[in-house]
């Protein structure tokens, strides 16, 4: 099963694979690092791919857009339960975790910033909350320019002190990323969305994707969903600022999509 975490080599790039839903013989992936240079933006990475791989660019369904599909045949897949930890630091926060894997940097590269982690064990959040309110990790407290995409700067780095998926362990910075895969129907309609919600459930709040239950000032519900780290842990009575795109699923399941949304901010 190849879904959000594992990482591909396609002519001659890693590529990182997105999402849970794939069509066979596929991998939805954006470019990860080319010739040494990460690529961090999504935005980004879908220019680079538009420029030098139009080829691959395919609109799918269950996206509700035009997307990458990197053929499985042509790429070797890096699974990140067959990478070992590479520093005594990164192997001793394993230690406290069943069974994890490791993406980003450090399963593809001799030279790492911070450390991913990948999990398909949802009660491993329990373990991060327990690890942080023993002291055992600590809080992010600084941002880089480079990954504020789509929140606003003090969105971004609020969201961010407050995490448990991410944070530092005796020093070396870590992202817990936690899969848990659900099936969203096709999309069938799309259209521009720009107004305030607020948070009124936690569907899955602490796994990818994400899902919250929403209600805007008109009190029409929407789920918000996502797929990046960014927009886990978010809490019941948060309010969201959102400019982007409403995406109308089969059966009626109406999907605010904070992962291709333009703009969203925490008031």
């Amino acid at each position: 099963m190849i879904v959000e975490g594992y990482l591909l080599r396609y002519k001659g790039i890693t590529w990182a694979v997105k999402g849970c839903d794939h069509p066979e013989g596929y991998a939805i992936a954006m470019p990860r690092e080319i010739g040494g240079v990460k690529i961090k933006g999504l935005k980004e990475g879908m220019k680079y791919v538009k420029e030098r791989f139009p080829e691959l660019i395919t609109y799918y369904d269950k996206v509700g857009s035009e997307v990458p599909l990197v053929p499985l045949d042509e790429s070797v897949v890096i699974d990140p339960f067959r990478v070992l930890p590479k520093d005594p630091t990164s192997m001793e926060f394993a230690s406290f975790f069943p069974k994890i894997g490791i993406t980003g940097s450090m399963a593809y590269s001799d030279s790492w910033r911070d450390v991913d982690f990948l999990s398909f064990n949802a009660s491993d959040y329990r373990t991060l909350l327990l690890m942080r309110e023993e002291g055992k990790t600590i809080p992010l407290t600084t941002i880089r320019e480079d990954e504020v995409e789509t929140l606003d700067s003090i969105s971004f780095r609020k969201l961010k002190h407050g995490r448990v998926t991410e944070g530092i362990y005796k020093g070396m910075e870590y992202t817990f990323k936690i899969v848990e895969c659900v099936e969203f129907p096709p999309v069938e309609e799309r259209e521009e969305f720009h107004g305030e919600v607020e948070i009124i459930q936690e569907i899955k709040p602490h796994t990818i994707p994400a899902i919250y239950l929403a209600m805007d000032k008109g009190d029409n519900d929407f789920n918000l969903t996502s797929f990046r780290t960014r927009f886990t842990e978010l809490k019941r009575g948060d309010k969201l600022r959102i400019k982007g795109t409403l995406l109308k699923r089969k059966g009626g399941f109406l999907d605010l999509d904070l992962d291709i949304a333009e703009k969203v901010s925490l008031l």
